[in-house]
């Protein structure tokens, strides 16, 4: 049986004395499309920094792949929310999607294999006429599929997407998702996102990050769970609540 493409077992991890994670354990099955959801500061970007092996969790094991981080991450690719850059910089689109394959340049130069495999990777995000097109002259979507393409190109089988529709507008939002939608047969994807009509459209199910993890169905994210989910005032409610119904009763007032 194939390893889980994200295992985190009983994870905790403090920045310094403040507690960000708190005995976190989930797993993400291989082609499996996965949102996160949950309020700011609740710990997704923490989530997704130990998935990719840049922190160390304090308590509990993450394994990529049935590997450790930092050997798990080759097979990872990751999309930003943005990119910054200077946009009088002279960088074209093939020379951005590159940039995933630079730990395979030999005398600093890039092999035929990595050129074709950036093309390969444009092709898939439908972006293949634009390869010698400066990347300032695209636009927010454009670019969003640019850094997937560079994912991509690393030979990723694992996404992991922070916030990346936040900075498009809707028309170009379709363009991403299609390109979202076509990669889901092959790639497993784990996103970061705080709109309900893609979670609605990609996911698979959703993990709700508030220092603790709980995973719910799309289906189930009704207007009153949201409101438990983001507001300050109810979201201990919500935590007691879920624990409850996974049979953890440690935050429970039974008599």
């Amino acid at each position: 049986m194939s390893a889980p493409a994200v295992q985190f077992d009983h994870v905790s991890f403090r920045y310094g004395v403040t507690p960000v994670l708190e005995d976190v354990s989930f797993t993400v099955e291989q082609g499996a499309s996965t949102c996160v959801i949950g309020p700011n500061g609740g710990g997704k970007t923490t989530l997704l920094r130990l998935a990719l092996g840049l922190l160390e969790p304090n308590d509990g094991k993450v394994r990529i792949f049935g590997e450790e981080p930092d050997e798990g991450c080759r097979r990872i690719g990751y999309v930003p929310q943005a990119m910054r850059f200077d946009p009088l910089f002279p960088v074209n689109v093939r020379d951005i999607v590159l940039m995933g394959r630079l730990d395979r340049t030999r005398f600093g130069f890039y092999a035929r294999g990595c050129k074709e495999a950036a093309r390969a990777a444009l092709a898939e995000v439908g972006l293949e006429r634009e390869e010698t097109t400066p990347f300032s002259d695209l636009s927010g979507g454009q670019r969003q599929r640019v850094l997937i393409a560079r994912a991509l190109a690393t030979g990723a089988d694992l996404l992991l997407l922070d916030e990346p529709t936040a900075s498009v507008d809707l028309t170009v939002e379709a363009q991403f998702l299609d390109s979202l939608d076509h990669l889901r047969e092959r790639v497993t994807i784990m996103l970061v996102t705080h709109d309900i009509d893609l979670i609605s459209r990609l996911g698979d199910s959703v993990l709700c990050v508030n220092h603790r993890v709980h995973r719910h169905a799309v289906g189930d994210l009704h207007g009153e769970l949201l409101r438990e989910i983001f507001s300050g005032e109810h979201r201990i409610e919500h935590d007691r609540k879920t624990r409850h119904q996974h049979g953890d009763h440690s935050a429970c007032k039974h008599d």
